[in-house]
């Protein structure tokens, strides 16, 4: 399926990552460098890794361990208006790390979440959200190789693992900066939370939060004003 965003066009049939409401509001909350290297582990498609080449002048490399993926992102990215600042590298991020001596100063990742949980018939789906590929503590423990000294890190997970991702980022020296805590609607309970880290804390961490959805089913004026720049809503 193709989406049209403001400023680049994305396809991602193939991929197992697409366009969704996550890396939606990942890429447009993300405060990635104006310059530098920014580095989307699990691209899928891509749309992340385009999304940070908007929002900066930076250099983006964007893996991902399934090789039809690599091979759409590749697609977007060429067709994008940023195709000389865009890379597609078809790799695990365990090869990766081991492999590269690029240093990133923003590392960005919607990653397999879910653990010990019923799989879907669909393998895009298996791989692109659940974790036997690659655990969030594997992930942790490579973005900390893999991040420059004063470099940040933005993922979204569901509340049920945050706790976990903060005892596995203070174990490598990461802190929490910002939080945005995700709701689909009024009155119901948190579904998604953004958290970008650094290795130098503040002692307090900036927290906001979102509601998609009205009451009525409508996109509110916060997410609106969230996406604006990507979005045609």
């Amino acid at each position: 399926m193709a989406f049209r965003f403001k400023q680049f066009d994305v396809t991602d049939a193939e991929s197992t990552l697409r366009v969704g409401t996550d890396a939606m509001i990942l890429g447009a909350w993300a405060g990635p460098p104006k310059q530098g290297m920014i580095l989307d582990i699990g691209t899928g498609c891509g749309v992340l890794a385009l999304m940070m080449a908007q929002k900066s002048k930076a250099w983006v490399d964007a893996i991902d361990i399934d090789r039809p993926s690599c091979r759409e992102a590749a697609i977007n990215f060429k067709n994008s208006p940023w195709n000389n600042r865009l890379s597609a590298i078809h790799t695990s991020i365990q090869q990766f790390a081991a492999s590269t001596a690029s240093r990133y100063d923003y590392i960005i990742s919607n990653p397999p979440f879910f653990e010990h949980q019923l799989k879907s018939p669909s393998r895009l789906k298996n791989q692109s959200r659940h974790d036997q590929e690659l655990t969030l503590s594997v992930l942790i423990n490579h973005i900390a190789t893999l991040l420059s000294p004063q470099g940040r890190f933005a993922l979204i997970l569901p509340p049920a693992r945050i706790l976990e991702l903060h005892e596995l980022s203070l174990k490598r020296g990461f802190y929490p900066l910002r939080q945005l805590t995700v709701q689909s609607r009024p009155g119901k309970g948190p579904t998604r939370v953004l958290q970008e880290f650094g290795r130098t804390g503040t002692g307090k961490t900036r927290q906001t939060f979102l509601t998609i959805l009205d009451a009525a089913g409508k996109f509110t004026p916060g997410y609106l004003y969230l996406t604006d720049g990507f979005h045609y809503l």
